[in-house]
């Protein structure tokens, strides 16, 4: 029984791997078509919308490549936290997908370029809280949602923010728990906590606050007050 067991098992393998070596071909160029078509799809000015060149999928590697790839988020004047990102830019790209206990994603790139709305903080003891933008925690949990066994590597020859090219940089991400998510910024560890107030990101050296809608409502009322 085992044998005859065993013996399925390999022929499943086999028939497997040849149809994909077989066809790697035919089902990346119709994997590439797919995912340039939902991309080039219209999902209103409330979403983002995506540019892309030379965007191709490649089955037997696991990867994804493009040259240029460029989201441009809606032009808002709200203070939620998803407006305070204009564009991201990124040539000269490869994505490679590994499968273990968790799914594992690294991205190379020749330049990530970033536009980032300027944030105002306010200190109160060590804590930087931001009067700017407020935080949803509904973005937290989709982010969760979506990527809660990921770990993601994103590795850039330049990153540029707002213009000014800060050089190579190493960002690696993976949740911890439903409350918490860990980032590595060249080595740097960032912790962000969704807490009930908001957001917490503490940094070796600082804590900063992004609050929630109705705490952040309630301060600028209180500005406008004088409080």
């Amino acid at each position: 029984m085992m044998k005859s067991i065993l013996f399925a098992v390999v022929f499943i393998v086999f028939c497997f791997s040849y149809i994909i070596v077989t066809y790697s071909d035919e089902i990346s160029d119709k994997l590439t078509y797919n995912l340039n078509r939902n991309l080039d799809v219209d999902w209103g000015d409330n979403n983002p919308k995506f540019k892309k060149q030379n965007l191709n999928v490649d089955l037997l590697n696991l990867s994804v490549s493009w040259d240029y790839f460029n989201i441009v988020f809606p032009v808002t004047q709200g203070a939620h936290i998803l407006n305070a990102l204009s564009t991201i830019k990124s040539t000269g790209c490869i994505s490679n997908i590994a499968f273990s206990l968790n799914i594992h994603i690294d991205i190379n790139c020749n330049e990530i370029r970033i536009e980032i709305k300027r944030n105002k903080w306010a200190k109160n003891g060590g804590l930087h809280i931001s009067r700017t933008f407020f935080f949803e925690r509904r973005v937290f949990d989709d982010f969760y949602d979506k990527q809660d066994n990921y770990n993601v590597n994103i590795d850039t020859n330049n990153f540029v923010v707002n213009n000014v090219n800060l050089g190579h940089y190493i960002i690696e991400y993976s949740f911890i728990d439903k409350q918490n998510l860990q980032l590595m910024i060249n080595e740097e560890d960032v912790i962000l906590t969704k807490k009930p107030e908001g957001l917490n990101i503490h940094t070796l050296d600082s804590d900063f606050f992004i609050l929630n809608r109705n705490y952040y409502e309630n301060t600028r009322k209180l500005d406008n007050v004088g409080a």
